[in-house]
Order: structure tokens, then C-alpha cells, then sequence
């Protein structure tokens, strides 16, 4: 890789121990991690899947953001490792430039998208699981395309347009079990049963971008 891992700042965990509470804090160095190791052609992680991220970020650095959580979160009795969101702001009072003031004090701006990771799980975990959570949340990030599988570019901005996307399967074992597996169920099994690309993995993680949603 270009550069050791980012890892969260002690302190940062450390106080929200003190204070029982879940605090949340910019990840600057993280986004910089990843585009040079992830969303670089020729950087030591670069996965094409992801260059129209790449294109995006090239310019407008605003496009995505990211964010560490002092420790996981928990929904539908379930551990959020991650969660990649497209940036909307609740209306009404106040609310809107609240929190749209909270992102311009963390990066100077507000993203179009904001991946926040576990900062608990990352200080201890494997590199390879790392990156595995890392680049889950960054596959969240879809682009449109056309029924010739090309990406759909803005008429306005001429830049791809986005959305955010969901797993390429979603099935529950029983179903599977009892009525066999769909297609995507079995093209992933088919890529289970190739070696990685990367490194052998073995990860627990679970994504809020699912989950809360």
C-alpha cells in the first residue's frame, strides 16, 4: 500500500469512553488514504469498479467524505461497522442549516456523500479486513448506466450521475435452502469458489447502509 493505514486518533475513542457516548469526528486523512491507494490508477489497491468515483472527486472534492465513529453502532439488533449515505438534511427550523453547519465546520464543506467506519474496529483489526470495510461502503456508491452497461453522464454537469446502491445480493439461507439459488446467488458462489484478488479474508462486518435503511 502507498502509505500505512490511517488509523483513528487515540483521544478520540479515549473521550467518548470517558463520556459514555458515541462521538463522531472527521476522517480526513482516511479520504486522502483512500484515493491514493484505492482510486488511483496505480496505486496499490486501485479497483477500476470504482473510477468514476475517481473522476468525480478530480473535480469536485466535495462529492465524498469521510467520518469516524468513536464505536459501532447498533441497529435491528445488529453491529454497523460502516454506512455510506447520500448527504440529505431534515427540514423545518433550524434543522437544515444546523446541520449543514456541522459538515462545513468538519471538512469545509458539505459531500454529496459520507462514508462513516467504526474507529474501534478499525484500530484493531487486520489490514484485510480494513480495506474489505473500506471498499464495501465505497461499492454503495453506484453510477448509472445505460442497457449497454456505459455510464450515464449529466446533460448540466457532463459528470457521471450517481446513486446510492444496494447489495448485489440479498437473500435470506431458508429461501436458498429450501427453493435453490437465484442467479446473483449463484454468480456469487461461482466468485466465492475463485481465489481473491487481494488476500484471503475472513471478515465480520455488517453495513448501515442496509441495515439502518
Amino acid at each position: 500500500m502507498d502509505q500505512i493505514r490511517p488509523f483513528p486518533p487515540t483521544e478520540f475513542i479515549d473521550q467518548a469512553e470517558e463520556e459514555e457516548a458515541i462521538r463522531l469526528a472527521p476522517a480526513v486523512d482516511l479520504k486522502e488514504w483512500v484515493l491514493k491507494n484505492f482510486l488511483t490508477i496505480g496505486g496499490a489497491l486501485h479497483n477500476p469498479d470504482h473510477d468514476h468515483i475517481a473522476e468525480l472527486l478530480h473535480d469536485d472534492e466535495t462529492f465524498l467524505a469521510f467520518a469516524w465513529a468513536s464505536s459501532a453502532a447498533v441497529a435491528k439488533k445488529r453491529m454497523v461497522l460502516g454506512q455510506c449515505e447520500k448527504v440529505m438534511f431534515n427540514q423545518g427550523g433550524w434543522k437544515k442549516a444546523r446541520q449543514e453547519q456541522q459538515m462545513r465546520d468538519w471538512f469545509g464543506f458539505v459531500p454529496v456523500y459520507l462514508i462513516t467506519i467504526d474507529a474501534s474496529f478499525c484500530e484493531q483489526s487486520s489490514d484485510a479486513n480494513f480495506c474489505a470495510l473500506i471498499e464495501h461502503e465505497l461499492y454503495h456508491i453506484g453510477v448509472e448506466r445505460d442497457e449497454d452497461g456505459e455510464i450515464i453522464y449529466s446533460d448540466h454537469t457532463g459528470l457521471p450521475k450517481h446513486y446510492l446502491a444496494g447489495h448485489d445480493v440479498e437473500e435470506f439461507y431458508g429461501v436458498v435452502r429450501r427453493w435453490g439459488a437465484s442467479e446473483n446467488v449463484k454468480r456469487l458462489v461461482e466468485i466465492a469458489n475463485n481465489p481473491p484478488f487481494v488476500s484471503d479474508l475472513d471478515i465480520s462486518k455488517c453495513c448501515g447502509n442496509c441495515v439502518i435503511n
